[in-house]
């Protein structure tokens, strides 16, 4: 795929940046993975320099890691994302595919046409369905396994995974027997399938307990659970915590 799918911000956030890619600058791409970080990282890496692409790719695990000029610098870690993007001339923080379903018809179509395989399966009007309401916790990379391969529909039994657990709040699902929430979900069920959703819903509560704690100030409260303030109100939009205290 040489091209950016997708009508959603993320997208078109996605394509300004490729279009304003000159030589010399340096560039953040942020995300979860399979949120197509190394895609764009490489089609701005051919852009902007004429050596090999891959060569000009940094991944970021640590503060010591930005050490070159003039390269695109790709990380999944949120903190050291927003500590560093006022250093780049352009940085862009990539939404998860769950949050960018304006994108879902252009890159299933691309994915079955690259795939050459039999796709009839998928425009009927039961399976567009439950490709929709999948919640996509490996992205886009989960998105081409799923329609891309023969047997990718397998791998889903777990479209109502978000209903499954917004039923529960954090204490209820901590109490239950993994075993037995396994079993909800149906006997192919993978823990790594459940896993960020879970992590979520506990993060949910305790940042919503530290709000109140902190009484409903985000500074406060993110100097209270030392992390960044930015990284704080990503996390209250992204798991709609409410927080009624304004100017905080």
């Amino acid at each position: 795929m040489k091209k950016i799918l997708g009508q959603s911000e993320t997208a078109r956030e996605m394509r300004r940046m490729l279009r304003s890619a000159e030589p010399g600058g340096t560039y953040l791409i942020g995300g979860e993975p399979g949120t197509g970080k190394g895609f764009l990282a490489g089609l701005i890496a051919s852009k902007i320099s004429k050596e090999d692409a891959e060569r000009n790719i940094v991944r970021v695990k640590k503060i010591e890691d930005f050490r070159k000029k003039g390269v695109v610098y790709i990380t999944e870690n949120r903190t050291l994302f927003d500590i560093r993007t006022a250093k780049f001339t352009s940085a862009l923080w990539l939404a998860p595919l769950r949050e960018r379903k304006a994108d879902l018809s252009e890159l299933i179509e691309y994915f079955i046409q690259e795939s050459g395989i039999e796709s009839s399966r998928w425009y009927k009007k039961e399976t567009a369905k439950l490709l929709f309401s999948y919640w996509w916790p490996f992205n886009i990379q989960e998105l081409k396994r799923v329609v891309g391969t023969e047997d990718g529909y397998k791998l889903l039994p777990y479209s109502n995974i978000g209903e499954i657990l917004s039923n529960y709040s954090a204490t209820e699902i901590i109490r239950l027997k993994i075993g037995n929430l396994f079993s909800d979900l149906g006997k192919e069920s993978n823990a790594g399938k459940i896993y960020q959703p879970f992590l979520d819903s506990v993060d949910a509560i305790f940042i919503e307990s530290s709000l109140q704690h902190c009484n409903g100030s985000v500074s406060k409260t993110a100097e209270f659970l030392s992390i960044h303030r930015n990284t704080l109100t990503q996390k209250i939009k992204k798991l709609k915590i409410k927080n009624n205290v304004k100017n905080s």
